[in-house]
């Protein structure tokens, strides 16, 4: 029945699949869901890997009025931990870039990792996503400032405050402490799989979401 399915090798337990799936849906940590199972931190992690790949799906972002729009960074450069350490005992690596877009009036967020210069990539993506009749609010950064060619722009700078982007910068706090308390880290090679997860976990925050029927859909 399950033959040829994402699910149709498994290497565990069904018992413990399900139980690390009632854990992934919950946003258990990899330490909890590895104690509840007595699987290793390695498979949790694998499995938890499947589910982003298969069962998170993509919500349709449809703006109204008005968004806020601003960049993030995720990621650590362990410098911090260099300086305590006396030496060089962590690499430091560059943190990712993720644009973000959030609609208040709906309660959406709209996420993509950004890779090279941030510039080109975020206004295109803020045109793909945001229609030309929807207000776009931003802080004082230059990289929104070409939006004014397409959309009715307004910018807040430092000094001004951060009235209008109040939303996406709360929308970031929710979404690192997410990412961290069931990751504990954020790396490259999977940064779509968080972003995307973080997503669909955002638009959904407000929809009950039953494992067995998530897990069917993805069939």
């Amino acid at each position: 029945m399950l033959s040829g399915t994402w699910i149709g090798h498994l290497r565990i337990p069904l018992t413990s699949f399900m139980i690390l799936l009632w854990a992934w849906m919950n946003e258990y940590s990899i330490n909890h869901a590895g104690d509840l199972t007595g699987l290793s931190h390695v498979t949790v992690r694998r499995y938890y890997g499947l589910f982003r790949a298969h069962m998170v799906k993509s919500v349709a972002f449809k703006p109204q009025k008005a968004v806020q729009v601003d960049e993030a960074y995720f990621g650590s450069f362990k410098r911090q931990s260099n300086f305590y350490h006396g030496f060089k005992k962590y690499k430091l690596k560059p943190k990712v870039c993720v644009a973000g877009i959030a609609c208040p009036s709906l309660g959406q967020l709209a996420l993509r990792v950004i890779d090279g210069k941030p510039g080109v990539p975020i206004k295109e993506f803020i045109r793909e996503k945001v229609p030309t009749d929807v207000k776009v609010y931003s802080d004082g950064s230059p990289i929104y400032t070409a939006l004014r060619r397409t959309h009715f722009h307004v910018s807040q700078t430092h000094d001004r405050g951060f009235e209008t982007a109040a939303y996406i910068e709360g929308c970031w706090s929710w979404a690192k402490r997410k990412l961290f308390r069931q990751y504990h880290h954020f790396t490259r090679k999977y940064a779509e799989e968080y972003v995307r997860e973080l997503e669909w976990r955002f638009n959904t925050r407000k929809s009950e979401k039953n494992a067995l029927t998530c897990l069917r859909n993805s069939l």
